[in-house]
């Protein structure tokens, strides 16, 4: 048994070095492959989430398409909740190719709902960084069970906490637990690749992901505490978890054979994390206090304030939930002009190009550089039916920056206490790796179910 298609999922692997190990020989599975095909740099928004990457691959669209941005975000009830729980009836790719006849695998790809009836398995959630369910969850019901029965449940992970810098024995253990988890999933992969004739085979696994959040600075010469003699002695883990992911890569290319099309590919960079986490809450605070400078009489806001006490309050910038190293900010026109004297209201692009400009200012206090890499307008600069629900400023932080104050000629000093964050994060890109022609015109991760679907001969 074997599948038509097979598509690999290397969740978070930073395409900088895949790309490099692939060429160089590091990744002999992957590099043969490359030599089957191709290999391509894949395009994404600056700042995006991973959420809103694995959304784009399931529904073959762009972020204005399906509207996540991050895994919790104001629902169309108006409830802060799971971003998948305002997508029922939204079919993934899959979905499609199962409702023509196509006999598809799901092996537990990063951030589905619920699995619901498919001609074949889907199975979510099991080894998976960023879990939307307490459990494994699967179609048919039972297999979820089987699964964790058979190879076992998800060994302990570390990649979501913030906790202080790890010993040498707990990095031991982190690597130790992250090469378990591929050996299961790769076990179990090719486990269920054998048990059936499949068209389209998807499997994801997520340890370059929490490689990359957990032990970023033992392979990125840029971060602050990188410290080259420590990873050596260690075993280099990024290379040794990247290693082991290309075993499993090579085993499941040799199962489904030379006549299969096999695609492998990650969703993002990964780069010296950054916050301003712990400064963003009162740089917003003195925001809405600049940008409201033209306000009504106090006497006149004190009755406005009690006559809408049961309103939200008069905000015009909201800050979102969104990732360490960027930010995200909802712009409220409406809350602003109830602040300011008739005929002197502001429209919202107004209001962004303030914000932005204030936002640009600001520069670590202590060295004078600016903390700021990029200011993205996600709700007006992609098209799609879902745009508006996107953020209205996503402002991204220069790599591995982390000041304790900001100073801003507008807002002035800001400081608090730095709060322990991981050492890498997400950057915008990822990369494609092909054996055959089918995939080199793939640019971006939404391109891969549309070219799927060509690959199987099914109009899309």
């Amino acid at each position: 048994m074997s599948a038509r298609l097979l598509i690999i999922a290397l969740d978070g692997a930073d395409g900088a070095l895949l790309d490099r190990w692939s060429a160089d020989g590091t990744l002999p599975n992957l590099a043969a492959l490359r030599a089957r095909g191709g290999a391509t740099r894949l395009f994404a928004p600056v700042g995006i989430t991973d959420d809103a990457l694995w959304a784009s691959f399931q529904y073959s669209a762009g972020l204005g398409g399906h509207g996540r941005y991050h895994w919790l975000q104001r629902l169309d009830s108006g409830k802060m909740d799971i971003a998948y729980l305002n997508e029922a009836g939204r079919e993934a790719f899959w979905n499609t190719l199962s409702d023509q006849g196509m006999r598809v695998a799901v092996f537990d790809v990063p951030k589905c709902g619920l699995p619901g009836p498919i001609n074949g398995i889907h199975l979510v959630d099991w080894l998976v960084h960023g879990r939307y369910f307490s459990e494994p969850k699967s179609y048919p019901a039972s297999l979820a069970a089987e699964v964790v029965e058979q190879f076992g449940p998800a060994p302990p992970s570390r990649c979501a906490y913030k906790g202080p810098a790890c010993s040498d024995a707990e990095l031991q253990d982190i690597t130790a637990n992250l090469r378990t988890s591929v050996a299961r999933k790769r076990a179990a992969g090719l486990h269920y690749l054998a048990s059936g004739s499949w068209d389209l085979f998807v499997i994801a696994f997520k340890e370059a992901h929490c490689a990359g959040h957990q032990l970023w600075d033992f392979t990125d010469p840029r971060h602050a505490d990188h410290n080259s003699a420590r990873a050596a002695a260690l075993g280099d883990p990024v290379r040794t978890i990247f290693k082991d992911l290309d075993t499993a890569v090579g085993n499941l290319a040799a199962a489904v054979g030379q006549n299969a099309a096999i695609a492998v590919f990650s969703t993002s960079d990964m780069e010296p994390n950054a916050t301003l986490e712990h400064l963003m809450p009162e740089i917003v605070n003195r925001l809405n206090r600049r940008i409201g400078q033209s306000l009504l009489p106090r006497e006149l806001r004190r009755i406005m304030s009690r006559l809408m006490s049961t309103a939200p309050p008069l905000k015009p910038c909201e800050l979102l939930p969104y990732n360490e190293n960027c930010t995200a900010i909802r712009v409220n026109p409406q809350r602003d002009s109830l602040r300011r004297s008739p005929g002197n209201e502001r429209t919202k692009a107004e209001m962004l190009d303030e914000v932005e400009s204030i936002l640009r200012e600001l520069a670590d206090a202590d060295t004078g550089q600016s903390v700021v890499a990029a200011i993205d307008r996600p709700s007006a600069n992609y098209d799609g039916p879902r745009a508006a629900a996107l953020p209205d400023l996503l402002i991204v932080y220069k790599a591995g920056a982390f000041p304790r104050a900001v100073v801003s000629p507008r807002l002035g000093r800001i400081e608090a206490e730095r709060p322990s964050i991981r050492p890498g994060n997400h950057a915008s890109g990822g990369f494609l790796i092909f054996a055959g022609e089918s995939f080199a015109n793939v640019k971006a991760v939404q391109d891969l179910g549309p070219m799927a679907a060509k690959v199987l001969q099914v109009a899309t």
